[in-house]
């Protein structure tokens, strides 16, 4: 009785199913039958009009499926912004991309898995926790969550929705008492938390809702700070307060040092084919991720592409007068030696007019030392992966168009030597 209820339902109205469902039989009928008569008619005019028909029908099945697939795709993709063939290149094409995982925080992760997403959907953002300033650090404090702000800028870029979700996700509410300050989509991870009961279940949520093309994680589900230790022998705790000395820092902390990875990113890590580094804040948006001991040695055993992408200017209070190799060379320090085994900068031309906006903030280009660097034992691309509007940054596909093609030439050359062996 159910198979004969569920029968009768491809006949209710509205479906759009039964018109093409009729042509496409229609059209089956008077194929095989204009194909048998063809066989047996000799007479010229018999066999002309059998043609034709013949001609018809087949026209009539391909426009039959054709509807007929185009119904079910819209029920089941039903924002419509999309073809067909572009569906089936996401979900076949990119599903056969590299799988990447990018470490970092801050506006450079979230910039590079922008231009990532359009070579792969085998995408891992794994995210700095160690967030406190703005409304991050605000929501943290007061409802006891790990900070949504990198994480939900990263869940935007790799969304999948229409462009008004993803402004409503980074719209900041400009004034009301307690709201004041607040993106909508920090206040919505912070409510389906509430709802869930748990930060992870928060960011898997919302990740439904935005249909995003990977998988976002916080590198720790526990709650843990970073702490500064300065050549003059001061000791700063707290990411918002980390850039405001004049000191250089010499070596940088978490607290508490056994900080524990979250499960999902070592298990991302382990399966990765490219494992990639910033850009973003040296101090406070990469290194911290690599001061969870567990996630570093994983990192460090893996035996794959793994790059670094050096920031182009320096950062007031962090890497002031730094070079690319001063970059490389901190990451070293307070990790190991073959956590890097590739480092990308930018060799675009930098326009004058930026450059005097950004030496008023203190903010210089970075010192690209290429001898010293090769001279540190990692391979060094160069590339103008820039974009130069209102900003010195990344340019998320410019960028992304670079990682791909070092991965490229890297595989060609691993396999060439495996097959030589």
């Amino acid at each position: 009785m159910k198979r004969i209820i569920k029968f009768v339902k491809w006949f209710y109205p509205g479906l759009r199913v039964k018109r093409w469902l009729s042509l496409l039989s229609l059209s089956l009928f008077f194929l095989i039958y204009a194909s048998v008569r063809l066989y047996f008619d000799t007479v010229l005019v018999l066999r002309v009009f059998n043609t034709l028909l013949l001609l018809i029908s087949f026209f009539g099945v391909i426009i039959s499926l054709s509807s007929l697939m185009q119904s079910f795709f819209q029920v089941i993709y039903p924002q419509g912004k999309k073809g067909m063939i572009d569906l089936i290149y996401e979900k076949r094409f990119l599903s056969k991309g590299p799988k990447i995982v990018a470490i970092g925080g801050g506006t450079g992760l979230s910039t590079l898995l922008e231009g990532l997403k359009e070579y792969t959907a085998n995408i891992t953002a794994i995210v700095t926790v160690a967030d406190e300033g703005g409304s991050s650090g605000r929501l943290r404090q007061e409802f006891g969550i790990l900070p949504p702000g990198d994480i939900r800028n990263c869940l935007v870029s790799l969304a999948e929705t229409p462009q008004l979700m993803r402004d409503l996700f980074q719209y900041r509410f400009k004034e009301g008492e307690g709201i004041k300050g607040h993106s909508f989509g920090n206040i919505f991870i912070t409510a389906m938390t509430q709802v869930t009961g748990s930060f992870r279940e928060a960011i898997k949520e919302s990740s439904i809702v935005l249909a995003i093309r990977g998988k976002v994680l916080p590198s720790s589900l526990e709650e843990m700070r970073i702490k500064a230790d300065y050549f003059d022998g001061t000791t700063i705790e707290g990411e918002d307060k980390i850039p405001v000395t004049t000191s250089s820092i010499k070596k940088l902390s978490l607290v508490p040092e056994d900080a524990k990875p979250n499960p999902e990113a070592i298990a991302a890590v382990k399966e990765a084919d490219i494992i990639i580094l910033g850009p973003g804040s040296l101090f406070t948006s990469v290194i911290p991720n690599l001061l969870i001991k567990d996630l570093q040695e994983e990192i460090s055993r893996k035996q794959i592409m793994k790059l670094y992408i050096c920031n182009v200017m320096t950062q007031e209070g962090e890497t002031d007068s730094y070079t690319a190799s001063d970059h490389l060379e901190k990451i070293v320090s307070h990790t190991k030696k073959n956590l890097i085994n590739c480092f990308l900068i930018n060799s675009g031309r930098l326009t004058s007019d930026l450059l005097t906006k950004y030496a008023s903030q203190k903010s210089f280009p970075v010192l690209f030392d290429r001898g010293k660097l090769r001279g540190m034992g990692v391979s060094v691309y160069e590339a103008d992966i820039i974009n130069r509007t209102n900003y010195i940054r990344h340019d998320p596909y410019k960028t992304a168009r670079e990682v791909i093609r070092i991965y490229n030439k890297r595989r060609k050359k691993w396999l060439g030597l495996r097959n030589k062996l």
